[in-house]
């Protein structure tokens, strides 16, 4: 047996087919574990996802069983890092889980929860939004071992509205409308249904359309309207986010023919909206979203819009309605009845030994990165250190952690840095060049004018290089050698201020300089001075050293 790891849209792309087949196999896949809502739905993923992949052989059988997860970072107490391991679709899949040919249980669960085990690095796995009829997800959870592990068990209420997002409602739909109406609903129910939708049909005031080519753009932001009108002061800043997803989703499911999308009309005036994923394979109608105008009540246009939609999967042949999360009242009148959604946590039990995984180690350097740009360089360092002891020879992180050391002026343990990284990198550029610097800052000057001329022997148009390089001779004394130097960084950059007033500081010290520029170079000088204070380096603010007022030595 051979797992692979798909982490690549090119690759997932190419396996479309092969997902396809596995899923319409399977008896227990669903909706948010098919290939065209998991495509749309990475592209909106933001932490680092994969899917694990089975095959039987490695002689190029196709793949038996897919498994989606994604790692996310999160901050410990002590300012550190640890990573969890999360269902791909998280919160915005109602339901999660994995999919299999029947008959390959016994051999792929067992080996997903190794691999899992022993080849990803995490904390905390959260297997959230599991249906509790799904009994693979319980075999896969007991190879978790007592011994290594502790398990949770969340259960959410809504605190605003009394809803329970653990209970998932769902209709198991009658071959024909008049035999659902008549065996699946109350009476009271069934009457309203009846004459709403009489109603609606046989009058020209009122109407619902369906989305098509034509009208997807204006029944998607009438929808999207009416939802925001009622949500927008509850979800605050999320609202928008929300709103991108929805807007999102509900396109690429249109363009790829599994979008329910109706509209009731009043004339010119839309009254509600509704959009169900459709499920072709699993003959299931997902209620996915509705907003409606709160200030109109007859017709209802909510229980229009799901009649509407039930007689259409009906019609179609779909076997399920399904309401997917919250046990609102109102969808028991539709004759639903209930299952129950699990989020079970298991917990390493020395979780707070655990390395970061390798997937989120770019996360973690950006944020170092971000944390040294605006001086927070406890925290900085930090984040350097755990990358580095998850990955020794981590480039980035070499770079950035001896920088930051040079910063606090502990110059021997910068050095080892910046010597590591060219152990891993012995052509890199910017290490040589931060070598000399920090070697130049220290008076060894005969080293930093090694480094830098291995750095033009690499690039030889690097003007920053060309300048330090000049200042390095300029401080041992080979003026001649510093003004070609100054003078070929200002040929590749006229505009190089630094370069310009070192060229000047030269200059001046041959005595070539006359009074009125002095002048000039020497509130540049200031400038550039005041700006090393600011940052600190103060070795480099005394080198500034054009006098504003003394007149040319040499007159």
């Amino acid at each position: 047996m051979q797992i692979d790891i798909i982490d690549n849209f090119e690759t997932f792309k190419k396996i479309r087919e092969n997902w396809d087949s596995v899923y319409k196999a399977d008896p227990q896949a669903q909706f948010f574990l098919s290939w065209v809502w998991l495509f749309g739905w990475l592209q909106m993923v933001h932490e680092p996802w994969f899917i694990l992949a089975v095959k039987l052989d490695t002689n190029g059988s196709s793949y038996v069983a897919f498994f989606p997860l994604k790692i996310v970072l999160e901050q410990q107490d002590g300012g550190g890092f640890y990573t969890q391991l999360y269902m791909v679709g998280n919160s915005v899949a109602d339901y999660t889980g994995l999919i299999c040919l029947p008959g390959y249980e016994e051999e792929v669960i067992p080996a997903f929860a190794a691999y899992i085990q022993q080849q990803l690095t995490w904390s905390i796995f959260n297997v959230q939004n599991i249906l509790e009829t799904d009994t693979r997800m319980s075999l896969f959870l007991r190879y978790f071992s007592e011994d290594r592990f502790e398990f949770s068990q969340h259960s959410i209420q809504n605190q605003r509205e009394d809803t329970n997002n653990y209970i998932a409602p769902y209709v198991s739909l009658a071959d024909d409308w008049e035999q659902y109406l008549q065996n699946y609903i109350g009476s009271n129910t069934r009457q309203k249904i009846r004459r709403f939708l009489r109603k609606i049909e046989s009058s020209d005031e009122f109407d619902i359309t369906h989305s098509d080519a034509d009208n997807l753009e204006s029944h998607i932001e009438i929808l999207l309207g009416f939802w925001e009108s009622k949500w927008r002061d509850k979800k605050g800043d999320s609202c928008d986010v929300i709103m991108n997803y929805v807007r999102a989703i509900l396109h690429h499911c249109f363009e790829n023919n599994c979008l329910y999308l109706g509209v009731l009309w009043k004339e010119d005036k839309p009254l509600g909206a509704i959009a169900n994923f459709v499920d072709v394979h699993q003959k299931s109608m997902l209620f996915f979203i509705i907003g409606r105008d709160e200030t109109f009540k007859n017709p209802p246009p909510g229980l229009i819009l799901h009649a509407d939609a039930i007689r259409y999967a009906i019609k179609n042949g779909f076997k399920v309605y399904d309401f997917l999360k919250g046990n609102e009242e109102y969808k028991y009148s539709f004759g639903a009845k209930e299952r129950r959604i699990q989020h079970i946590v298991a917990k390493y039990k020395n979780c707070q030994n655990k390395q970061l995984d390798v997937r989120i180690l770019p996360l973690v350097l950006q944020i170092a990165v971000q944390d040294h740009r605006e001086n927070r360089l406890t925290e900085a360092e930090q984040r350097y250190r755990q990358i580095l002891e998850t990955q020794s020879n981590h480039p980035e992180a070499l770079y950035g952690l001896g920088l930051l050391m040079r910063q606090k002026g502990e110059y021997q343990t910068a050095e080892n840095l910046l010597k590591n990284l060219l152990q891993v990198q012995p052509n890199s550029t910017k290490a040589l060049f931060s070598l000399g610097n920090l070697y130049q800052g220290q008076g060894q000057l005969s080293q930093a004018i090694e480094a830098y001329n291995q750095v033009l022997a690499l690039q030889p148009n690097a003007v920053a290089v060309y300048n330090n390089l000049g200042y390095t001779l300029h401080q041992q004394g080979y003026l001649e050698d510093a003004i070609a130097c100054y003078q070929k960084a200002l040929e590749l950059q006229p505009d190089c201020v630094e370069a310009e007033v070192n060229l000047a500081n030269a200059l001046y010290a041959q005595g070539k300089l006359s009074p009125d520029k002095q002048a000039h170079y020497a509130a540049m000088n200031n400038d550039l001075g005041s700006k090393c204070k600011q940052a600190g380096d103060l070795k480099t603010a005394k080198l500034y050293i054009i006098p504003a007022v003394t007149p040319n030595p040499n007159p």
